[in-house]
């Protein structure tokens, strides 16, 4: 990152949940590492003061800036001169909405793991609040953060597969496969209705296809038929969710997420049909596409080498919202509208498919309005 010398970037951030024992906590700390301009100086790692005070002395953080809970670290950190430059919120999908409120009324910007919230209503008061309050709210869409996936975005744009006919998108895993919620926390919190509200799968990896759909072929959904199925006896949420799509322009696509797919890890492949190609990508190669001709050649395009281990989607929807935000400090005017990172906007359009699909499953499975 070129300009002024590095310590008149460094933000300072804190993070509600994440405590030493969350994946997901780390995940976020370390894709922040990785950028390297933001330092991790308060928080409220868990609702059990004793985790968080084990998580902030592994990181360093002075027990004063370690709160009992978000309310109090939302109130303290607003009052003080060297505030928090935004909030990074790690907890179970029903909190999002109360937190991320919490902050955006005290003036602190936020970055939230997605799905945003937990009904469409909440998430348009979110915006409503962000906007007003001229602060920005990033959702964690991090596969969009591939350098690969703003390539694949701009071959779609040039025309150099055609127009769009269909798009075929299936992401699956098989960790749901037996019933596991009694053992495991992850499972527990994500299969119950009041942590996770009104959809599992479509939720939790259904929101990142949605995403992604949107990201590379920028059209509009016009209606959406899903069917969710549960296959897990006990379970209150579907396991696996199967929706097809008709765009305003006459494009079609089928999007499939199962969670219950026995041996799959996190196989997440996406395919463009155009008039006169097809372009592939594949989480397993998450740096490559994959472009097929007429006459069955095909052309890799290979935008960056990573280092196995990196979460480098996760670090560069960081990197974007960062540098948003220093631009922002410096006088540029960033929004929530032009924004380089998925913005507010992103998780509101989410959270509408999320409803949708379980509307058009209630239903039946008939098509509903988009």
């Amino acid at each position: 990152y070129g300009g002024d010398s590095m310590s008149d970037k460094l933000l300072h951030y804190g993070m509600v949940g994440g405590a030493l024992d969350s994946m997901i906590g780390e995940t976020h700390r370390n894709a922040i590492l990785l950028d390297g301009r933001a330092e991790l100086v308060c928080g409220c790692f868990s609702r059990d003061l004793e985790k968080t005070l084990k998580t902030g002395k592994k990181w360093g953080i002075k027990e004063g800036r370690l709160y009992k809970d978000y309310l109090e670290m939302a109130e303290e950190e607003s009052r003080r001169g060297d505030r928090i430059d935004f909030v990074v919120i790690a907890t179970p999908n029903s909190s999002h909405y109360e937190i991320a409120k919490a902050f955006l009324e005290r003036g602190i910007n936020v970055v939230c793991d997605k799905p945003l919230t937990t009904t469409l209503r909440e998430a348009e008061d979110l915006k409503e609040i962000a906007d007003k309050n001229n602060l920005l709210l990033c959702v964690t869409y991090s596969y969009a953060g591939y350098p690969v996936i703003s390539r694949a975005r701009d071959i779609v744009r040039s025309g150099k597969i055609g127009e769009v006919r269909f798009v075929n998108v299936q992401y699956v895993q098989g960790w749901l496969a037996r019933d596991i919620e009694k053992e495991n926390k992850q499972a527990a919190w994500r299969l119950d209705p009041s942590q996770s509200g009104l959809a599992n799968t479509t939720a939790d990896i259904g929101s990142h296809v949605e995403n992604m759909v949107s990201v590379l072929v920028e059209k509009e959904i016009d209606t959406l038929c899903a069917r969710l199925d549960t296959f897990g006896k006990s379970r209150q949420l579907e396991d696996t969710s199967t929706v097809m799509i008709n765009f305003k322009d006459g494009a079609k696509g089928l999007l499939h997420m199962s969670q219950i797919a026995v041996g799959e890890n996190n196989n997440f492949t996406v395919s463009i049909y155009g008039t006169t190609a097809t372009l592939k990508w594949a989480f397993a190669e998450p740096n490559k596409l994959r472009i097929l001709h007429e006459d069955y050649t095909e052309e890799i395009v290979q935008k960056e080498i990573v280092t196995p281990g990196t979460n480098i989607g996760f670090k560069n929807i960081y990197s974007a919202f960062i540098s948003d935000l220093i631009a922002k400090r410096n006088g540029e005017q960033i929004t929530n509208d032009n924004a380089h990172f998925q913005s507010v906007n992103a998780g509101l359009r989410g959270m509408r498919f999320i409803e949708k699909c379980v509307e058009s499953a209630k239903n039946g499975s008939t098509w509903v309005k988009f």
